[in-house]
């Protein structure tokens, strides 16, 4: 990254400070300013001012930028292309299950996986007392979940477009994970959706609502099983690279769906990475550390 006037000290993440500094020439607030426009935090939603910003921190040489840039600019159809998904395809009424081909680029699923191999840990499930994550036998595979610092203008771009193809806020995205499964590894049968019965899970509803929805986008198809089925109709599912699924929890008049119930089979061969995001109604109703 090319010194700001302030190089070696963080910038933070008030977007005052960042748009001085990005003015001043500071790379890092430029690419920080850039993430805040495009996700709407602390400012108003604006992605042509998100990749002025990009572009901004991309000639100043911050190394992420310039890489995020380039991707972006090698996807057809510009940014436009990125806030209009494609139509997706019905293929269960209940559970609610609809598969959306080409959701994505290989370009986009490779960058996706290189940016979450360094940070690969193993998986945690939602603790039914205390509402944490811990590590438990039913889930195997290894994850990373990006925080708002490591995360960059692709991931942002489409989180929007998960949040476009769903309709739902991305205000109301948990953290977006990248999974990764090798042979044997699995998460056994399981539902996504919070219970209001269990305590761990009470005082998480009244502050985000209920996780209404899930979607996974493929990122590799080169492994055998490793497909995502559930238990009602016995459908199970494996798209091509790039290739998203996107399934409700919930049912139509906002109730936990049990037929939601769902398994990441193991594959047999080769690797399976998939990105999964998981969709609540509204943003926090105060800070949360993810």
């Amino acid at each position: 990254m090319t010194p700001g006037p302030e190089s070696g000290a963080d910038p933070g993440w008030d977007p005052v400070v960042l748009d001085r500094l990005a003015e001043a020439g500071d790379g890092e607030a430029a690419h920080r300013a850039a993430l805040l426009a495009g996700i709407g935090l602390g400012r108003p939603h604006d992605f042509p001012e998100a990749m002025r910003r990009l572009g901004q921190a991309a000639d100043l040489g911050h190394d992420l930028a310039t890489d995020s840039l380039s991707l972006l600019n090698a996807q057809p159809g510009g940014l436009a292309s990125w806030l209009g998904p494609p139509l997706p395809r019905l293929v269960s009424e209940r559970p609610h299950v609809l598969l959306c081909d080409g959701f994505v680029s290989p370009a986009v699923c490779d960058w996706l996986m290189d940016r979450a191999r360094p940070h690969l840990a193993p998986a945690r499930v939602y603790d039914l007392d205390t509402g944490e994550g811990r590590i438990e036998e039913i889930r195997s595979n290894t994850a990373h979940a990006f925080d708002l610092s490591q995360t960059d203008m692709v991931l942002v771009l489409l989180r929007e477009r998960i949040a476009r193809l769903a309709g739902l806020p991305v205000a109301g995205f948990e953290a977006s994970q990248v999974l990764r499964y090798t042979p044997g590894q699995q998460f056994d049968w399981h539902v996504d959706f919070l219970d209001p019965a269990t305590p761990g899970h009470r005082d998480d509803l009244a502050r985000r609502g209920q996780r209404i929805a899930t979607c996974l986008v493929w990122l590799d198809d080169d492994h055998d099983g490793g497909e995502t089925a559930f238990s009602a109709p016995d459908l199970k599912l494996r798209g091509r690279k790039g290739d998203a699924i996107l399934w409700a929890n919930v049912t139509p008049d906002g109730r936990a769906d049990p037929l939601s119930r769902h398994a990441g089979l193991p594959p047999t061969r080769g690797e399976k990475w998939v990105l999964s995001q998981w969709m609540r109604p509204f943003a926090p109703r105060r800070s949360d550390p993810t």
